[in-house]
């Protein structure tokens, strides 16, 4: 008969504790890996929207004396969701199918930086820096950015890995309006800008403290078969 070796035991115990030592001490941050913008439909599993919008997404601009001066736009839907995608570049079309302002066909893109979110403690952190708006057939580009301090969000838990989320922010075009041809900027719409809103379904990934923990679960399990071994 083989007997377990008792020096494994205390290693078991070590790495167990060890687990749930940095599960306990983990910032619980989880990453986001995509977010829905468009019209909350299949993808979305039918959750409802906020009181703020009807669904997915819209925008309205104003002038420099901060009147608005167009209805609020809403992101045009194909009846499915569109995806956000953090850590990569998306080109125009590929996270939505586009927006109305002012009887005009505007798109989104992130070429010029990847977006990146997480969820810690109930609070996401959201980085959207490199989002542009595009009007192709009026050669027109700005960026859609949040200016600092206007970006608002909040997020409410579907399950583990699945939250209801809304963001809302403002941009002040400041010499950062220019055309798609040359890149020219384009100075007479300085002052003026947009407000946006978007809202969906964050998807995230496993959290690094469950993730830790199952590591030195396994860690164990190795140690005491390895002690049946010998």
């Amino acid at each position: 008969m083989k007997y377990c070796n008792h020096t494994s035991i205390p290693r078991l115990a070590s790495a167990l504790a060890l687990g749930l030592s940095l599960l306990a001490g983990s910032a619980q941050a989880a990453p986001i890996l995509s977010m829905t913008i468009e019209e909350i439909g299949v993808a979305s599993g039918g959750v409802g929207t906020s009181a703020l919008a009807g669904g997915g997404g819209w925008g309205n601009n104003f002038d420099s004396s901060g009147a608005f001066l167009a209805a609020d736009a809403f992101f045009l839907s194909d009846g499915i969701d569109g995806a956000l995608l953090m850590g990569t570049t998306q080109s125009n079309g590929a996270m939505s199918t586009g927006f109305i302002w002012g009887g005009l066909h505007f798109d989104f893109n992130t070429l010029k930086s990847a977006p990146g979110a997480s969820i810690t403690g109930g609070a996401m952190m959201l980085n959207l820096s490199g989002l542009v708006a595009e009007y192709v057939a009026g050669n027109l580009g700005f960026p859609a950015s949040p200016d600092a301090g206007t970006l608002v969000t909040s997020v409410s838990m579907i399950d583990a890995n699945h939250y209801y989320y809304t963001a809302d922010w403002i941009h002040v075009f400041n010499n950062d309006v220019y055309l798609l041809s040359n890149q020219a900027i384009q100075p007479g719409w300085n002052g003026g800008g947009v407000t946006l809103h978007f809202e969906g379904i964050a998807t995230t990934v496993p959290e690094p403290g469950t993730l830790w923990l199952l590591g030195a679960s396994a860690l164990g399990l190795m140690l005491s078969r390895r002690s049946k071994r010998t």
